[in-house]
């Protein structure tokens, strides 16, 4: 009976051991310039990726601050996933999405599965599993919560559950970090954390001063935040009866980048 219940321990060991195993092809750059490619893994227990060069049967171990450049290939199921959220399924989204930030937890495409997996678990209204997949994240990779794409996602569920002190302080960490585009994103984020506050017109003016606006006219050359920070500045003209105003955005909006999801909105 004991031999029986080390075999299946050791079975269960075996089992864990190939689920952690998975991994995708890429290339990493090494600080030199010199490249490896194969099969590439991020192994959790010692935070450190794993290579399997192709011919080469030796595994590798190397810590991020080792690695220059780190390059997979976007996964072909993420567009599919995406879109299925932007026609309003997403329940067909979710389970590809989860499947998608874990077998690429940080292996470039873990943030924008997770971004649009959070951003799908707010819409059916459940900030709290918006949450709870991006601390995945976050868990591996702090700066996640701050910088990058999963970062706007994250602060949305924050608001939604009135943790407004700690979205505060990561835009604060998103605009000290220097970053044209996290900085815009912040300013978006803030519009939103003051519209949290109530529907009045003093708050919509707020919002477009301390964020909206901002984005507008001072982070131009940002162009993936223009589209939000014109929808939403838009909608808040529309609240203070500035309709001309509102409509010159909308036009900006859909002449300029009529292929983003917020000019379909």
């Amino acid at each position: 009976m004991k031999m029986s219940i080390q075999t299946g321990l050791a079975a269960l060991a075996v089992t864990f051991m190939a689920a952690e195993a998975a991994a995708v092809q890429g290339v990493i750059t090494m600080p030199n310039g010199s490249k490896r490619e194969g099969d590439i893994k991020w192994i959790v227990r010692d935070k450190a990726y794993s290579i399997t060069e192709k011919g080469r049967p030796i595994e590798m171990q190397l810590k991020p601050d080792e690695i220059a450049d780190l390059q997979i290939p976007r996964p072909r199921e993420l567009d599919a996933a995406i879109e299925s959220i932007r026609q309003g399924n997403a329940a067909a989204a979710v389970p590809v999405l989860e499947k998608l930030a874990a077998d690429y937890l940080m292996l470039q495409w873990d943030k924008p599965a997770t971004r649009y997996l959070a951003e799908a678990h707010v819409q059916a209204g459940n900030a709290d599993k918006a949450i709870a997949v991006c601390e995945k994240v976050i868990a591996a990779n702090p700066e996640a919560a701050y910088l990058g794409e999963m970062a706007p996602a994250y602060w949305q569920a924050l608001i939604k559950r009135d943790r407004l002190s700690k979205v505060e302080d990561l835009l604060s960490k998103a605009i000290k970090t220097g970053d044209r585009l996290a900085s815009a994103n912040a300013l978006i984020a803030r519009g939103d954390l003051v519209q949290a506050a109530g529907d009045t017109a003093e708050i919509a003016k707020k919002a477009l001063r301390d964020g909206y606006l901002r984005v507008i006219t001072l982070y131009k050359s940002e162009r993936a935040a223009q589209p939000e920070a014109l929808f939403k500045a838009a909608k808040c003209f529309e609240k203070l009866g500035q309709t001309q105003r509102a409509d010159q955005l909308r036009t900006t909006l859909k002449g300029e980048f009529g292929s983003s999801e917020w000019a379909k909105k």
